[in-house]
């Protein structure tokens, strides 16, 4: 084949048949002095002129109406070429080319027109559409002819919409032909041609995948609980139950009875804010009422309490629910003060509750925030500089040695960059985590001089008092030089040039106090949280909420094996109080194609941005497993996450399983759009109810070592 033309002698061919002249950003030529088109050109005009108006009267109809996998009337497709013409000339840019030709499926009676709808490299084609019909059931065709292999490779995807708007129906029909032998080539004064005879080409197919349903068995029976209220800390009688199984015992009296071998006294419940009178024998388990056993020792002068207590649903918890909880506490029987007795519950769940706002009962703390300091563990600035605008970030985490208290601070900004326009005392306020004691909270913001290095915290907390030293609330500001290794990113293509810098060792800065002020003396005794609990919310109402979507995008070429289907949705978890975005793409999500896989479990993690969406699920969220089946509805979760909100010092380990079926419609938004979707009928769906619900305490270390086991 010989290029003949150059590129401001094609262009007005181009102009002609495909109408991209300002597309393209160049300008016409070859018109003659009489301002007419140059003989030969007008030939090709013509020429292209015909095929186009034989195109349009072919698209009017769409294509000759066969039959379709669609309607049932179907055999696997075996094609025949009709009027194939390949055309290549030379442009600046090299070798282009034209491929046109009719597709015909001689087994379905069907006919489709294609051709590539621009300038194409003929060693490297792309894929192009063929002018199918609109109607529902035609297919979606797609080829590629590539000139150096002579081979023609097709594409055929059918989707077929069912009536009750489930998941629609894939077909695929593919095969590919070497026209070598077949091709019949000529030059002219403009280009080279290729044709091929109508009777040269035998008819021929290739592979036809029709939908095979092979739904998984259920693995996890959906639940036939309905939904349930999340509860809050401040929930008569709920939230103290979980937070203050506490008594105190007041009159106390000892020596009565007969022989003076009994004790008299009054019970008063922190919970429910319930007492009981109480006459015991000494040594002997007694009850004072249905409810209350209790008992005295009287050599150790130890009274031990076992009590169960019913909280009563309210307007936004309906559901009554029985605590039990067990304590013990020495008497001092030449006092008159109350003795106050601390309380493990025992149902609905052992544990030791230990509320207070984080950090104020550390050991320590009062004397230690005397002279504030952090220990930095882990330091990351970048620094960015794109086209004129500079901008940075750091990450840095370190902790408190008063609270014990660890944390993560992000800033970033121009004022991270040495050359940002607006100066270097920018101070980055860190994330909260959510605490049911907002106003006592650990507040910390952080800056960094992006030209002397010194990196500098501000952080206000608080301490519990002891003793005859009363609680107090710090806030203390201190800097430190930094020791830094650095490297290099440039990307010469986007011009972007980065710098990384790491802190190399950890290191400590030291604070001065600028704000030191006394709190009441019992401000913090069972102080009354707020907010959403996760012990609470995980042992009375674990449930999930799923709102889904399912996208397939059509891909080209259109092959079952790489045919990627998206899914993606939110997992809201109140027991968290927090959700995760989940996106995931790929081929087993797709139902009836031969990679589908019902069985397999996907990581709750969003797999197109690759980040987590809340701080809440990332702290708390061990591990999270779903499993979709869209050819049945079928959704279902695997979660281990745990609770520290009641026990900091004996967090509790959970582990549920859920699943429910999920009725949905697909809607195809046509061709063009190259997608169809699925989405739940329900606006709102149902919970996700478990059917499985267990937990176990562990110390911090053992939660430690299980999360890095993830």
């Amino acid at each position: 084949m010989r290029p003949l033309l150059s590129i401001g002698a094609l262009l007005p061919l181009i102009i002609a048949v495909l109408g991209y002249s300002q597309d393209l950003g160049l300008q016409t030529g070859n018109i003659n002095a009489n301002g007419q088109l140059d003989t030969e050109y007008e030939r090709l005009i013509r020429l292209h002129r015909a095929r186009n108006a034989s195109r349009i009267k072919r698209d009017a109809k769409a294509a000759i109406k066969g039959a379709s996998p669609c309607t049932g009337d179907f055999q696997q497709p075996e094609y025949q070429l009709s009027t194939f013409q390949f055309n290549q000339t030379t442009v600046e840019a090299g070798d282009r080319s034209m491929t046109h030709f009719e597709l015909i499926d001689v087994a379905n009676n069907i006919s489709t027109p294609c051709t590539t709808p621009y300038l194409q490299d003929p060693s490297d084609p792309v894929w192009n559409e063929c002018a199918d019909g609109s109607d529902p059931i035609d297919p979606k065709t797609v080829f590629k002819f590539t000139a150096s292999t002579t081979k023609l490779e097709l594409s055929q995807m059918w989707i077929c919409e069912l009536g009750n708007k489930t998941h629609p129906h894939i077909y695929f029909s593919s095969a590919s032909i070497d026209l070598t032998k077949q091709l019949n080539c000529v030059d002219d004064p403009t280009q080279t041609r290729c044709t091929v005879a109508d009777d040269a080409v035998s008819p021929f197919n290739g592979d036809y995948v029709t939908p095979v349903w092979k739904s998984a068995e259920v693995t996890i029976p959906p639940s036939t609980e309905g939904d349930k209220e999340t509860p809050r800390n401040e929930f008569v009688c709920f939230g103290t139950s979980f937070s203050y199984p506490n008594w105190d015992v007041q009159d106390f009296t000892s020596g009565g009875g007969d022989n003076g071998d009994s004790v008299t006294f009054r019970l008063n419940n922190h919970a429910n804010n319930q007492s009981v009178a109480c006459t015991i024998q000494k040594g002997e388990w007694t009850s004072c009422d249905d409810s209350t056993r209790v008992r005295f020792t009287e050599e150790s002068s130890e009274i031990a309490v076992i009590q169960t207590w019913t909280c009563n649903g309210v307007k936004y918890y309906s559901t009554n629910v029985t605590f039990q909880a067990v304590g013990s506490a020495p008497i001092d029987l030449d006092s008159t003060n109350s003795t106050y007795i601390k309380g493990s519950l025992t149902k609905p769940i052992e544990i030791t509750p230990d509320v207070s706002p984080q950090g104020v009962n550390y050991p320590g703390c009062l004397e230690t925030s005397e002279a504030p300091s952090w220990i930095v563990t882990s330091w990351v600035w970048n620094e960015a500089w794109k086209a004129g605008y500079n901008t940075g970030n750091l990450t840095a985490t370190f902790y408190n040695p008063a609270t014990g208290y660890n944390m993560t601070c992000t800033g970033e900004g121009e004022g991270y960059n040495r050359d940002g326009r607006y100066g270097l005392d920018e101070w980055s306020g860190c994330a909260l985590e959510s605490s049911p004691f907002s106003d006592y909270q650990i507040r910390t913001m952080i800056n960094l001089n992006a030209v002397t290095g010194v990196f500098s915290i501000d952080q206000t907390w608080f301490c519990n008092g002891h003793d005859d030293k009363l609680p107090s609330e710090f806030r203390a500001r201190g800097g430190a030089e930094t020791t830094l290794e650095c490297a290099w990113q440039n990307d010469t293509a986007t011009n972007i040039n980065i710098k990384t810098c790491y802190q190399t060792e950890p290191f400590t800065v030291h604070g001065n106090i600028t704000k030191q002020e006394e709190l009441t003396k019992d401000i913090f005794f069972e102080m009354q949280p707020s907010g959403y609990s996760c012990t609470m919310s995980s042992v009375l109402a674990t449930q999930w909420q799923a709102f889904f979507n399912y996208d397939v995008l059509y891909a080209q070429p259109l092959f079952p094996n790489t045919f990627e289907a998206k899914v993606y949705f939110s997992i809201v978890f109140m027991a968290l109080e927090g959700y995760q975005s989940v996106a995931y793409v790929g081929t087993s999500v797709t139902p009836g194609l031969p990679n589908y896989d019902p069985d397999r479990w996907y990581d709750c993690w969003d797999y197109i941005r690759n980040e987590v969406t809340s701080s809440v699920w990332a702290r708390n969220s061990i591990e999270c497993k779903w499993q979709l089946d869209l050819a049945t509805g079928y959704f279902a979760i695997n979660h281990t996450w745990f609770c520290d909100d009641k026990t900091p010092e004996q967090p509790i380990i959970f582990h549920g399983e859920g699943s429910r079926f999920f009725n949905y419609s697909c809607y195809i938004y046509g061709r063009d759009d190259d997608e169809f979707e699925c989405d739940p009928v329900e606006a709102n769906p149902r919970y996700i109810m478990p059917t499985s619900l267990s937990w176990k305490s562990v110390s911090v270390e053992e939660l430690q070592g299980l999360i890095g086991a993830y």
